[in-house]
């Protein structure tokens, strides 16, 4: 039986890249999976709206979920992912930081039947090294970079003391995991959190994601990075502690 790969992805004033990204995925073919691209639009300010409305008509494998108003990237996930109908979940951003040429490789250990859960590293090279700088700024934007970096550093090192892993990148975009292993929780995040809660919950369920080396482009908060330190680390902190002890039976 063939596969079924969902790929959501959320929308919210990406003027700047979304037409290239939303080309990118629905050219970019793969071998023996079928697939869905389920956009949800959080109602942006800056004709990301008007233009995934034209994407998506007329594309019987493209769903268009438009929202009322901006309730963070986790909710618009979370809304995809009830919608989703494909045996495989895949998340895309609409920037243009992830490369989709890396969908065969990060698909191929679920098909194989190897997991359920693969995270696309973006600290790991093919060749199993560790980078922790991955991203690199210039002017003033470089004290940004240097705080992201060693503030990955921390949560990922603080996370897998806690939850007795090794994982280099838990908060890679590049989540892909059976929809099977999905119907097993309850999740419940609306902004950056929802990364952590996916993976805190997955583990807890004995579903020890495979990392895949990705490529992986950086982009600054002036080209559009959402993600904020000082607004989201406490959100962060909060979920990933919340969960490692939560009731097994409340997931």
């Amino acid at each position: 039986m063939t596969s079924t790969l969902s790929i959501i992805i959320p929308v919210y004033n990406e003027k700047d890249t979304i037409k290239i990204l939303l080309n990118r995925v629905y050219n970019h073919k793969l071998t023996n999976i079928k697939r869905e691209l389920i956009i949800i639009e959080s109602n942006s300010t800056d004709g990301s709206r008007e233009y995934v409305k034209n994407f998506a008509q007329d594309k019987k494998d493209v769903r268009l979920i438009l929202e009322d108003k901006p309730q963070g990237k986790g909710h618009a996930l979370r809304v995809g992912f009830k919608k989703a109908t494909g045996d495989i979940i895949l998340i895309q951003d609409a920037d243009l930081e992830y490369d989709v040429n890396d969908y065969e490789k990060l698909i191929r250990p679920i098909l194989e039947s190897k997991t359920m859960f693969v995270l696309g590293s973006r600290h790991l090279s093919e060749d199993g090294k560790r980078n922790w700088g991955i991203r690199k700024f210039h002017g003033t934007e470089r004290i940004y970079a240097y705080f992201m970096n060693f503030g990955g550093l921390f949560l990922h090192a603080f996370f897998n003391v806690l939850y007795g892993t090794d994982i280099s990148d838990p908060t890679t975009m590049y989540k892909v995991f059976s929809r099977d292993i999905l119907k097993k929780i309850h999740l419940e995040g609306n902004y950056f959190e929802l990364d952590w809660e996916i993976v805190s919950k997955f583990i807890r369920l004995g579903v020890k994601p495979i990392e895949i080396p990705i490529k992986y482009s950086s982009r600054s908060p002036k080209q559009g990075k959402k993600v904020k330190l000082s607004r989201d680390i406490m959100k962060w902190l909060v979920t990933i502690i919340k969960f490692r002890y939560y009731p097994l039976n409340k997931l």
